[in-house]
C-alpha cells in the first residue's frame, strides 16, 4: 500500500510542476477540447497558479495522510488514500469554476463531473466498507460457503484436506479479487503461477487453509480462530 501512496503522491506532484499556461491547450483537460472563443474566457494564467499549487498540496497531503494512518490503522490509511484524492478534486473542479467567465453550459458540465465523481466515491466507499469485513464460513450438511465479498460455495464431498497454517503462500498479484488494509478476498496468484483463493483478515493468524478438487482456500477471522474452525470442519466432515 504504501509502495502505491508513494506512487500517486508522485503523480500528483508532477501535475504541479508539469502544466503551465503555455502547454495547458494541450495538457490540461477540459482545456484542450474548448474552442478558442472558450479559452479567452478563460483566466489560464491565474488557474494554472491554482492548479500546481492544488496539485503540489494534494500530493504532499496524500503520503503524509496515509503515513500517519497507517501507524494507527491500514484500514483507514487504504480508504483516506482512494477517496481523498477523489473528494480534493470535486473541491478542485468547484473552485476552478471562478476562473471561466464563459456560458452557464460549460459549468454546469462541470457539476455533472462532480457528481459522477462523487457516485464514485460513494460507490467506492461501499466496496471497501465490505470488503473490510471479516468473510465468514456458513457449514450445512451439503455445502461449505464463504460468505462476503467475492464469496464462494464448496460441495461438502469437494472438500479433500484443511490444515490450520502459519504462513500463506507468496502472491506476486490479484487475479480477480479485492485487496486493502488488512484484508484480501478472492482469486490470487502467487510466484510460482498457481492461483489461490483468499479470504484473511491478516492481522488474525494462523489461517485454516482448505483444500477442494479444485482450489487452495487461506480463511482467516478475528471473529473466530482457526482452530476452533478446524474443529468445526473435523465434525462436518466426519461420517
Amino acid at each position: 500500500m504504501l509502495t502505491v501512496a508513494i506512487i500517486i503522491s508522485l503523480v500528483l506532484l508532477s501535475l504541479g510542476f508539469i502544466v503551465t499556461p503555455g502547454n495547458a491547450k494541450y495538457l490540461l483537460s477540459g482545456y484542450n477540447t474548448m474552442s478558442e472563443a472558450d479559452r479567452a474566457k478563460m483566466d489560464i494564467v491565474s488557474y494554472v497558479k491554482f492548479f500546481n499549487r492544488f496539485h503540489i498540496f494534494l500530493g504532499i497531503s496524500e503520503l503524509a495522510g496515509v503515513l500517519i494512518l497507517n501507524a494507527f490503522n491500514p484500514n483507514w490509511a487504504t480508504v483516506f488514500m482512494v477517496t481523498y484524492p477523489l473528494l480534493a478534486y470535486v473541491y478542485m473542479i468547484a473552485v476552478g469554476n471562478r476562473y471561466y467567465t464563459g456560458t452557464s453550459g460549460q459549468r454546469v458540465g462541470t457539476y455533472i463531473v462532480m457528481a459522477i465523481i462523487l457516485v464514485v466515491v460513494v460507490g467506492v466507499g461501499y466496496l471497501m466498507f465490505t470488503g473490510m469485513r471479516n468473510s465468514e464460513i456458513f457449514l450445512t450438511s451439503r455445502a461449505l460457503e464463504i460468505k462476503g465479498l467475492s464469496g464462494i460455495k464448496i460441495a461438502r464431498d469437494d472438500v479433500t484436506e484443511f490444515v490450520v497454517t502459519d504462513s500463506l503462500p507468496d502472491i506476486s498479484s490479484k487475479a480477480n479479487g479485492f485487496a486493502g488494509g488488512e484484508f484480501a478476498k478472492g482469486a490470487f496468484k502467487t510466484d510460482d503461477g498457481r492461483i489461490v483463493r483468499l479470504y484473511i483478515n491478516k492481522k488474525s493468524h494462523p489461517y485454516l487453509l482448505i483444500k477442494t478438487v479444485t482450489d487452495e482456500i487461506y480463511f482467516s477471522s478475528d471473529a473466530i480462530s482457526a482452530n476452533e474452525l478446524y474443529n468445526q470442519l473435523k465434525a462436518w466432515k466426519s461420517p
